[in-house]
């Protein structure tokens, strides 16, 4: 019975080849643009999902309660999880990374790298990665041990067996390379490029209230993890709560599933997907592919009277309804497998493409994973019964009788084709209004006023703090250059400001301690990055007593102290003494800077204190928008002059802001390459009904052309519009002498050249 079912539907196929034509592109361009989208969308769900404990791995996070504000930060303290290890068996094991050095020397050749972690020599126990060379048992036991990846390796040495290779840092520290393994896949929200040896470091393992590890434990199976954050207060009442509580801060723990960081984790300075991104992309998958079937029930229902006298036969025979339900849904099946094939072959080749639109580095390979095999599967069953569903239930219903007369449900099948193409164009409306919407808001991020001029700032980060002297004969060298119009130094990047310190600050009822955001500027630096006083004055060279005398604060601060009057009041550099401690020094505010925006707009402006220090580790260069390329050359030729041991690494703040939205931006050109797709699949659909409706009606233009009806204008005149001939609308084109138009004029005559006019 199948075999013959499909043996009739491949004779229909032939047998119509346009209308298969049309039918096989929409559903391949529907199935093709489904197939990618769900690879997009399995890629974000199968994040650090390759880990063989994967569901027993979880972070450990932070999450500070202040009297006016809560925190959640991805660092904690450094003896925190080794601490839940000794006292809770559900911890069965526990990895630290701690921030690692940032440049290597390999005889005279220098490497600045970023992604370069100190970690526990049990990261291999907990995390699955596959060794090239070097075993991951001992790999980092050793102090002075360092595991590169592939691509590490290949840069270093040219080669990936590297074993016993040694390299140094700027502070002659020795890594001898124990292992390589393959580059960290890139569905992995725990990304690195080399790990070293954390016994090669002396840490504070006692030092409970600097929060800057990022650390996972491993439970033991079946654990649940609400346990262990349950024991968050006895931690605090242990190690914390003797210089916390005083400040009214308190501190718990969070434990983050491993696979759910990705998708579901926005914690302070966190770059990561979002889960609203894999339901969007779904849900146009799912629409992209029930435009596609609309096209099918379109066209197959048009084709009813057709098909009708087949049917009538069929009847006629002995067949019953159930039988010729299951040889349209044959056809409709046999048309989707077609395009599915031919949909395969498509995504096989656009995916290179698809990779760089997207940002992901799915291979090949994958297209014959039994996942991505189950999803095409799961796509032919859905698109051939849904798309075949009405057909075969519309065109099973004819009665014999009526049908051999001639007679037909036309009007009802009219009716409801009309109400699919209507569907079809309201779904691609609505996609291309939240295309719209979609760029709206990237427009928005990219050119709001972050704060700060982001144009032509050029950054270079020296690693530490400068040496005085170098720096201002740097300064110097390069203020000497036209096109460099400004220079100026800061603790860290502007877009990069990140960390809480306790700060003795003066309120309404004296002096308290709180946590802000710290850093260290110039007195060139709100010149240089164009921010703005609201009050006070600015760091000044002039004034020598500023380096310890002075703060200047942001409009976030005065608004969380309270204070009417910021200028003057007193900002301690240190947390306020206690049991009879030496006070540190007092500072007194100076000036108001204007809000900016430390990191992207998705991160609030976080209260903010600025030191003064003349030398820091990043110097900001303001340079002229003219022959860029030169003015680098010479910036690169005056830092190897001044700092021959270090490399010249730089990058420019817009660039810098613009890498914030980067995965937005990849994502509104997917989401715009799909919504103008389906615009073209519910075209295509309106032209094979407009096609199909004009063979219907070859005789009835045969007719009107003899009787001098033109191809292309219908002109009517009227008086009441300038007493002018112009084009009626296409509802009034076939329309006979007598007929009234909207205007309330007749048609009153039939010419070679045009026909009718209104009087």
């Amino acid at each position: 019975m199948l075999t013959n079912y499909l043996k009739i539907a491949w004779r229909n196929l032939r047998r119509d080849r346009f209308y298969s034509l049309i039918n096989i592109l929409g559903l391949t361009i529907g199935i093709t643009c489904g197939l990618l989208l769900l690879l997009y969308v399995t890629d974000e769900l199968s994040y650090d999902r390759y880990h063989a404990k994967a569901g027993q791995i979880y972070r450990v996070v932070t999450e500070i309660h202040e009297p006016d504000k809560t925190n959640h930060w991805m660092g904690i303290q450094a003896p925190a999880v080794r601490t839940m290890k000794e006292k809770y068996p559900a911890v069965v094991n526990y990895v630290r990374f701690f921030p690692g050095p940032g440049t290597f020397q390999l005889g005279e050749k220098r490497f600045a790298e970023e992604g370069i972690f100190e970690a526990d020599s049990t990261v291999f126990d907990i995390f699955s990665y596959n060794f090239v060379v070097g075993d991951s048992k001992t790999a980092l036991h050793a102090p002075g041990s360092i595991v590169l990846t592939r691509k590490l390796a290949q840069k270093f040495f040219g080669t990936v067996n590297a074993l016993g290779k040694i390299l140094r840092t700027n502070d002659t520290t020795a890594y001898q390379v124990k292992g390589v393994i393959e580059d960290v896949p890139k569905n992995s929200q725990l990304r690195f490029n080399a790990l070293t040896s954390l016994s090669n470091t002396t840490r504070k393992d006692n030092d409970w209230g600097s929060f800057y590890v990022t650390s996972y434990v491993v439970l033991a199976k079946n654990t649940d993890p609400k346990i262990i954050e349950s024991k968050s207060p006895q931690l605090y009442e242990a190690h914390m709560a003797s210089f916390f509580k005083r400040l009214g801060i308190t501190v718990a723990y969070q434990l983050q599933p491993l696979t759910s960081i990705h998708l579901y984790s926005k914690l302070d300075g966190e770059t990561n997907g979002d889960i609203g991104y894999v339901y969007t992309f779904s849900a146009v998958a799912f629409f992209m592919l029930l435009l596609a079937s609309i096209n099918y029930m379109n066209l197959a229902t048009a084709r009813s009277a057709r098909r009708a006298k087949e049917v009538g036969l069929r009847k006629v025979m002995g067949s019953v309804r159930t039988a010729l339900i299951g040889q349209f849904m044959a056809e409709s099946v046999l048309m989707t497998t077609l395009a599915l094939l031919v949909s395969v072959t498509m995504v096989w080749a656009m995916l290179p493409f698809f990779n760089t639109v997207s940002g992901k580095e799915i291979e090949i390979g994958q297209l014959v994973q039994p996942q991505f095999l189950g999803i095409a599967l799961g796509i032919v069953v859905f698109t051939g019964f849904v798309s075949g569903s009405y057909p075969a239930f519309y065109l099973s219903a004819f009665e014999p009788a009526a049908v051999l007369k001639g007679a037909t449900k036309g009007r009802s099948g009219s009716l409801f084709r009309r109400a699919l193409v209507v569907t079809q164009f309201s779904v691609s409306l609505v996609m291309l209004i939240c295309t719209w919407i979609v760029f709206q808001q990237l427009d928005f991020m990219q050119n709001q006023n972050m704060g700060y001029n982001r144009e032509q700032v050029l950054t270079i980060n020296y690693g530490d703090n400068q040496p005085p002297g170098k720096y201002e004969t740097f300064r110097r060298s390069l203020l000497a250059n036209p096109a460099i119009q400004k220079v100026a130094t800061a603790r860290a990047a502007v877009s990069n400001i990140g960390g809480r310190v306790i700060l003795g600050v003066e309120s309404g009822t004296g002096m308290k301690d709180m946590a802000f955001k710290p850093t260290s500027i110039d007195h060139n630096y709100l010149n240089t990055m164009g921010m703005k006083l609201v009050a006070g004055r600015d760091f000044s060279a002039d004034f020598p007593a500023d380096t310890s005398r002075s703060v200047l604060v942001n409009e976030a601060t005065v608004k969380r102290m309270g204070w009417k009057e910021p200028l003057g009041k007193k900002v301690m550099l240190g947390s306020m003494p206690q049991n009879g401690q030496t006070a540190p020094p007092t500072a007194q505010v100076v000036g108001v800077v204007r809000d900016f925006h430390q990191q992207s707009l998705y991160n609030p402006i976080e209260p903010l204190i600025l030191f003064y220090r003349p030398v820091l580790a990043v110097t900001h260069i303001k340079i002229a928008a003219d022959d860029a390329d030169k003015t680098l050359a010479f910036i690169k030729q005056k830092w190897t002059e001044v700092y021959p041991d270090k490399i010249f690494a730089y990058s420019f703040l817009d660039q810098d802001f613009e890498s914030a939205y980067h995965a937005d931006v990849l994502r509104g050109q997917i989401f715009t390459t799909f919504s103008v797709l389906t615009i073209l699949i519910a075209c295509l659909g309106l032209f094979g009904l407009a096609t199909f409706t004009t063979e219907q009606r070859v005789k009835e233009i045969g007719v009107r052309k003899v009787l001098g009806a033109s191809v292309w204008v219908w002109l009517y005149y009227s008086p009441k519009i300038s007493r002018s001939w112009y084009c009626c609308r296409f509802p009034l084109l076939f329309q006979s002498p007598g007929t009234l138009c909207t205007n309330g004029c007749k048609v009153f005559r039939i010419r070679q050249t045009f026909t009718g006019g209104c009087l």
